[in-house]
């Protein structure tokens, strides 16, 4: 068999197996045609390590936008309007929806995880691990650190959407704001990645700026302890941790956790206590 009648014959198997597709197809449209949905199956990914959104959220969501697909046949479901109103909810990151062989309609959720929380100023919001802005509500209490106080912000306190960094034509009071968030979020991802520190600190307060036109400063409220940390600027707050780490090492032991009002951490090479 020379080398053109294995060509024809390969090409006729692929227009043989591209034929039977369509067929197929054909069939499995005509079919769903006249097919009811059976159920909506809601899956939302990592809801057993943080419950934000539920399926019965989504459920609802749906419902209520008048596109429930249980009892309608399958040509009549709108699966691009159910993906457009799931996904317009500020926790969800990604939506799928899908229909399966066994009269299912599939609807599938990633959620966004809270990073942290800011409160003042006129703001309350999320910040998510995926870098996004989420208005906080009175139903919304997810436990994470707590960021309070008065300080600027690149962006409205009515703001929703992903954290944007300013251009070159921004002015420089946003410029400035925003890098001074984006500390206070590396510093929130070092507290959590830290186990102690992690379930120490509970709160971190930014206190204003001690001097015009320098970053503001920060203090933290711990869980053990009844006394606030002065930790200052946020620069070089790993040496800072560092520090307060040996004084709980070396001094608590024998003074008590309840002996100071303050700690402050902001000299080098220092820790400067203040007792009740």
């Amino acid at each position: 068999m020379n080398r053109a009648v294995k060509r024809i014959i390969t090409l006729l198997v692929w227009a043989g197996i591209v034929a039977y597709l369509l067929w197929a197809s054909h069939l499995d449209a005509r079919k769903r045609a006249d097919t009811y949905v059976r159920d909506l199956h809601i899956t939302v990914r990592d809801s057993s390590d943080t419950r934000i959104i539920r399926a019965e959220d989504v459920r609802r969501w749906i419902v209520s936008a008048g596109l429930s697909p249980e009892g309608q046949l399958f040509d009549s479901v709108d699966l691009m309007a159910i993906t457009r109103t799931v996904a317009a909810h500020d926790f969800v990151q990604h939506v799928k929806t899908s229909v399966g062989l066994d009269s299912v309609v599939n609807v599938t959720v990633r959620q966004r995880i809270p990073a942290l929380r800011v409160i003042g100023g006129g703001y309350n919001f999320y910040y998510t691990t995926d870098g996004y802005i989420v208005p906080a509500n009175r139903r919304s209490a997810y436990y994470v650190p707590v960021v309070t106080g008065q300080f600027d912000l690149p962006f409205r306190p009515s703001y929703s959407g992903p954290l944007r960094e300013p251009t070159d034509s921004t002015s420089k009071k946003v410029q400035e704001s925003y890098r001074f968030f984006h500390k206070l979020i590396n510093f929130v991802n070092y507290i959590e990645d830290d186990n102690f520190w992690n379930s120490q600190i509970v709160q971190i307060n930014v206190t204003g700026r001690p001097e015009p036109h320098t970053e503001p400063e920060v203090e933290l409220i711990p869980r053990v302890g009844d006394q606030v940390i002065m930790l200052g600027w946020l620069n070089g707050y790993e040496q800072k941790l560092d520090k307060l780490m040996k004084f709980y090492r070396k001094a608590l032991p024998h003074e008590g956790w309840e002996t100071w009002s303050y700690i402050d951490l902001r000299y080098d090479g220092q820790v400067v206590c203040s007792r009740r």
